[in-house]
């Protein structure tokens, strides 16, 4: 039995781990060690992060993000004014 090639089509005794007419690999996870490497060699693609600004005119930053307030405080002084109703009532 032989292995064929997956990059030029040649085929190659058993025995063998790279082709003899290309050089490329016949073991398929020989071939994604060899894809893994050269994707961490290959440089990186710019980020999405904001970019600063350079000097172009047409650059305008992101706008800053509003903070929820909380509906805490509301809660509170509506159960202080159904308390002091309450009081007022009971004491009239």
């Amino acid at each position: 039995m032989s292995k064929r090639c997956p990059g030029c089509g040649q085929m190659n005794d058993d025995s063998r781990i790279f082709c003899s007419v290309c050089g490329g690999p016949l073991d398929a996870q020989l071939r994604l060690i060899q894809d893994l490497e050269k994707q961490k060699k290959a440089p990186q693609k710019e980020s999405a992060a904001p970019r600063k600004d350079d000097g172009d005119d047409d650059y305008v930053p992101p706008a800053p993000r509003e903070k929820k307030k909380s509906p805490l405080p509301w809660i509170v002084l509506g159960l202080a004014v159904v308390v002091v109703v309450a009081v007022w009532f009971l004491l009239k």
